[in-house]
């Protein structure tokens, strides 16, 4: 978990009024701690990459009795995404939070429930146009008896899991869940459909895989090593023309955690206000509308999401306790944004009015992609 949560399992309130208070408190905790990590640290940087990957991996945190297993995505996450695919997608299987909004726990040997087994095919790992119905069934028939004890841990129910073979991809087998990752993780296509998904959400654009040809070959040639995929993009000419030109259109929760970083309050209203101004901009934050995903680049262009844009920022500068709890910069310089900005000329003075003016402008909206250089 994220170091300074304070797990309580709302599912042992003894009434549901009492859970519901519960998960509503839990709720707002994991999402304050996480923009405030998105903000100041630690490992900023690092927080960032957790961010896309989250993306990749959606969960709707108010669909879960405990919000925080989000701080546990988070955490596992953080641990396996300098490893490679292999391990942090079988993190992710083992989280209760994606099992949940998956409904893997209904998934019995004999009352299936396929939309982990859909998803995990489509989104996670081979791709759209890569699988069969047949498949689904089968890899859905592979991951069932998931159960969840007092302790927050996923288990096997021999009672519930079907042990029979399976046909998945062309190969049969019982397929436990690490034979069925490996197995899965080894398809060629998969490597394309993580890159792709990967590079949509770094780039802020929507990427042509045979625009990636190279960094799929050495992604699987490194047997899907993340630190691999990590530099070969970092030496596309992709990825460099976007850190050069500032070109990636912000997501508005990179935007708000910019810009509350920018401020340097550590004032609680920095998240409440944050929390409640991303819903207008239009991503609800940890609250991604399905598994899918975000949207990325254009899909945050509209005239209404523009405008709140702008609405919602001023907020964070309105709020009397946040300026009066703040540590701006001395000066305001040309290496806050991409781009000569229109609204204010720069260097300029910290005040009220001049963040105002940089918040407000075009160039605020935009940076290169996350850092991949460790």
């Amino acid at each position: 978990m994220l170091s300074n949560t304070t797990i309580t399992d709302c599912r042992k309130k003894p009434s549901k009024k009492e859970k519901l208070v519960c998960k509503r408190k839990s709720l707002i905790k994991t999402k304050y701690q996480w923009l405030e990590r998105l903000a100041y640290g630690p490992n900023k940087k690092q927080a960032e990459l957790v961010n896309i990957w989250l993306s990749i991996f959606a969960v709707n945190a108010r669909s879960l009795l405990n919000p925080h297993w989000i701080s546990d995505q988070i955490e596992t996450i953080d641990t396996w995404q300098f490893s490679n695919f292999e391990n942090l997608l079988y993190s992710q299987i083992m989280n209760p939070g994606l099992l949940r909004y998956l409904n893997a726990f209904k998934n019995k040997k004999n009352n299936p429930n396929e939309n982990l087994g859909r998803e995990l095919l489509e989104l996670y790992t081979v791709g759209e146009g890569n699988f069969s119905e047949e498949d689904v069934k089968n890899t859905s028939r592979a991951l069932t008896g998931f159960i969840l004890d007092k302790n927050n841990n996923i288990k096997i129910s021999p009672k519930f899991h079907d042990y029979g073979e399976k046909l998945i991809l062309g190969k049969k087998s019982q397929f436990e869940l690490r034979t069925l990752v490996k197995w899965l993780s080894d398809q060629p296509s998969t490597a394309e459909n993580i890159t792709k998904r990967f590079c949509n959400y770094l780039l802020g654009e929507e990427v042509k895989i045979s625009q990636l040809e190279d960094v799929v070959f050495k992604f699987k040639n490194e047997n899907l090593n993340l630190n691999t995929l990590y530099k070969s993009i970092s030496n596309h000419e992709k990825y460099i023309k976007c850190q050069n030109l500032g070109l990636r259109l912000l997501d508005p929760l990179s935007l708000v955690a910019k810009s509350v970083a920018l401020i340097g309050s550590r004032h609680e209203n920095n998240y409440e206000i944050g929390t409640k101004i991303l819903s207008k901009m239009g991503q609800p934050f940890l609250e991604p509308p399905n598994p899918k995903g975000w949207t990325y680049g254009d899909g945050w262009i509209s005239s209404s999401m523009l405008l709140n844009r702008k609405k919602g920022l001023t907020k964070l500068l309105a709020d009397e306790e946040i300026w009066d709890t703040r540590n701006t910069p001395e000066l305001l310089t040309k290496d806050l944004i991409p781009f000569d900005p229109i609204n204010i000329k720069l260097p300029a003075k910290p005040t009220r009015e001049n963040i105002a003016s940089l918040f407000i402008d075009p160039a605020w909206n935009f940076s290169g992609p996350v850092d991949l250089k460790y």
